[in-house]
């Protein structure tokens, strides 16, 4: 999904605070945001992070596919992937 080595380069923390070690920037990811983010360092696929969506936040899965199509093109926009 990303050449960045997210799990060397990034810190996640539980209330959704990202920090990025290369470049000194943070983020601030809202619930689903570091869900998805947490499910990328983890290693899931597109496919597995859509269905741990629906599962973990009860929603349909193409709500949850336009979240993870939003929240992926959101972060390679900042740099994050």
């Amino acid at each position: 999904m990303t050449s960045r080595n997210l799990s060397e380069e990034m810190t996640l923390t539980g209330n959704g605070f990202l920090f990025d070690h290369v470049t000194g920037l943070t983020y601030t990811l809202n619930t689903s945001g570091g869900f998805i983010f947490q499910k990328i360092l983890d290693g899931k696929n597109p496919n597995e992070i859509i269905a741990a969506l629906t599962t973990a936040f009860d929603v349909e899965d193409s709500t949850a596919r336009n979240d993870f199509e939003e929240f992926f093109e959101l972060a390679r926009v900042y740099g994050i992937l």
